[in-house]
């Protein structure tokens, strides 16, 4: 009996060990298939991380086409038919964002003009390039804040669309774009009415006159300007 038992603890034994050795492999093996986090690092900081980074586009407009109500209080074929665009002409989109009027700008210029587009926003600049990419007389230019990034003496018109707000220093900003206008080149402005005072004001100090305004936009002012000193 005594020889019996030890037979079958020792078999007891050696069926326990089996079992321990195949269950501790087990779970190597589920632990090895699992990625391994950073010490200390939860799951979902893990998982955060890998996210893609939000993209910034406030102040950058947007894009004809995409928000009816947008397109409604905007008019483009009636703002841009409003500025007296003629072929050939060279036009700077200043703070054109995601380019709302940029391509009607082209259109407005032909083949023969050339519409500059400019802004401070990478991705903003990253979307219009993309969409202008079919049209040669559009260039794409990433400008510093508070520079125009624009050549002397080049251009009939400058647009700024809803983007003097935006601005460290209209009066100075302004003074700057002067010397970028051909000798009958005009500064055409336009934002929502309530920001009409401080762009008229500013556009008073920095040398320009209001040569004429177009009063026949639902939400909008348009405001050309023409420098009353020299560059």
């Amino acid at each position: 009996m005594t020889l019996f038992r030890a037979r079958v603890t020792s078999q007891s034994l050696t069926r326990w060990c089996l079992c321990l050795v195949m269950a501790t492999a087990a779970g190597a093996c589920r632990s090895e298939s699992k990625p391994e986090s950073p010490p200390g690092a939860p799951a979902a900081s893990v998982q955060a991380a890998a996210a893609e980074e939000p993209v910034d586009l406030h102040g950058t407009g947007g894009v004809e086409g995409v928000d009816a109500a947008y397109d409604r209080s905007r008019q483009p074929a009636k703002f841009i038919a409003a500025l007296g665009i003629a072929p050939g002409q060279r036009i700077a989109d200043v703070g054109a964002g995601q380019g709302y009027f940029t391509q009607r700008l082209a259109e407005a210029v032909g083949p023969t003009g050339r519409v500059v587009a400019t802004d401070i926003n990478d991705e903003a600049i990253r979307r219009l390039r993309e969409r202008v990419l079919a049209r040669k007389n559009v260039e794409v230019r990433k400008v510093e804040p508070d520079a125009p990034g624009l050549e002397a003496g080049t251009y009939d018109l400058i647009l700024l669309s809803e983007v003097d707000h935006f601005l460290s220093d209209r009066v100075d900003y302004l003074t700057r774009l002067r010397a970028a206008l051909t000798p009958q080149g005009r500064i055409a402005v336009t934002h929502l009415r309530a920001m009409r005072p401080p762009l008229a004001a500013a556009a008073q100090t920095a040398g320009y006159a209001v040569v004429s305004e177009y009063n026949d936009l639902p939400d909008h002012y348009l405001l050309f300007l023409r420098p009353t000193v020299s560059p």
